[in-house]
């Protein structure tokens, strides 16, 4: 099967907090609204905020530059 987007985002999410040496087990997609999926994001391990704000800020930024480029995120 294959995974859908928000999945893969979820992945991708994990992938890069285990960079910064943050493992986040509780992030998943929730996919009951087919058009509009939501990452939830579980508990989160204490001293873990400023490796969620620096990934969730670049991945800010990445999103508006890809809005700028008026190409869709994959």
């Amino acid at each position: 099967m294959n995974a859908t987007p928000a999945e893969r985002v979820a992945e991708t999410l994990r992938d890069d907090f285990a960079a910064h040496g943050v493992r986040l087990p509780d992030l998943r997609a929730d996919l009951t609204d087919p058009r509009q999926p939501q990452l939830e994001l579980g508990t989160v391990p204490l001293g873990t905020g400023f490796a969620l704000l620096r990934v969730l800020t670049d991945y800010q930024r990445l999103l508006k530059a890809e809005r700028r480029r008026g190409k869709p995120l994959p």
